[in-house]
């Protein structure tokens, strides 16, 4: 198996004033503490960790750096600034030199609207596309219609750009209490299947339930839904460790996964194939 999005910090090296607000994940998070999960998972793609943007480079070197037994890091998704449109050029071609990267991530999740739809963000996203490399991307279900309209945008003026939806677009589970309609979620992620070069991944659904009262079953018409709309050949499975750990903890989400009806091709699919593809990596045949 592949963990296609994976999280790795060290708050001793780089600054992420995020962690301030979940204290309790707020430690270092690096290979020793994933071993000690015991998932039985080696391989895995690291996703940047929203560190300080000027450290962001830095945060990169780090991650490429770590040797260890228990953890193979396959690929890296890095942050770009991409507000600030074809001037990222120069950061993207840094990011590029480094063979470790595979893909982008500028999060928009807590950005407003505005931040979406502005040119300069197009501009910055086309820039990433037209070097090749995948683009991340992380939003609320609100902001989905902007996101289809952006991407859209994107697809005209880069036909070969290479999406992943992080966290199915983060669907509001505890404020809808299963139902996939709310916020119009099912439609728009029935929209952005529809478009060319989409994936996404089942990954962060714990946490955007009820950190300490979720429940299971609450989860699964989101996954059904995603299956419905992406079919196997564009998911990918992703732990969101160690976010993870704020509902319920890695293997809480691995039984959830586990426990989904699906052929021995399929799961194959989502586990290792659809990320292997996707972000061009070179995974290793374990025995």
């Amino acid at each position: 198996m592949i963990d296609a999005h994976l999280h790795l910090w060290d708050p001793r090296r780089l600054d992420y004033d995020w962690l301030q607000y979940v204290p309790s994940i707020a430690g270092p998070h690096g290979p020793d503490a994933w071993a000690a999960q015991g998932t039985g998972v080696r391989q895995a793609v690291f996703v940047q960790a929203d560190c300080a943007p000027d450290q962001a480079l830095d945060e990169v070197d780090w991650v490429a750096s770590l040797s260890h037994p228990d953890l193979e890091i396959l690929g890296a998704v890095a942050f770009a600034p991409l507000e600030v449109g074809e001037a990222v050029g120069a950061y993207l071609d840094l990011l590029k030199a480094r063979p470790i990267v595979r893909g982008v991530r500028r999060s928009v999740q807590n950005e407003p609207d505005a931040f979406i739809t502005d040119p300069r963000h197009l501009d910055g996203l086309v820039a990433v596309a037209q070097r090749g490399l995948t683009i991340d991307v992380c939003s609320r279900d609100h902001q989905l219609p902007l996101v289809i309209a952006v991407l859209r945008e994107l697809f005209e003026r880069a036909p070969d750009a290479r999406i992943v939806l992080d966290h199915l677009g983060k669907p509001d589970i505890a404020a809808h209490a299963g139902d996939v309609r709310g916020a119009d979620w099912d439609v728009n992620l029935k929209i952005l299947a529809a478009l060319p070069n989409v994936c996404a991944k089942l990954s962060g659904l714990t946490t955007q339930d009820h950190w300490t009262e979720g429940r299971d079953e609450a989860l699964l018409p989101y996954i059904d839904h995603a299956l419905a709309c992406f079919g196997p050949e564009r998911l990918m499975f992703g732990g969101d460790w160690p976010v993870v750990d704020l509902a319920g903890g890695y293997q809480r989400w691995r039984r959830i996964f586990d426990a989904i009806a699906l052929s021995a091709a399929d799961r194959r699919l989502i586990e290792t194939e659809t990320a292997t593809t996707f972000y061009t990596l070179a995974p290793e045949t374990l025995p």
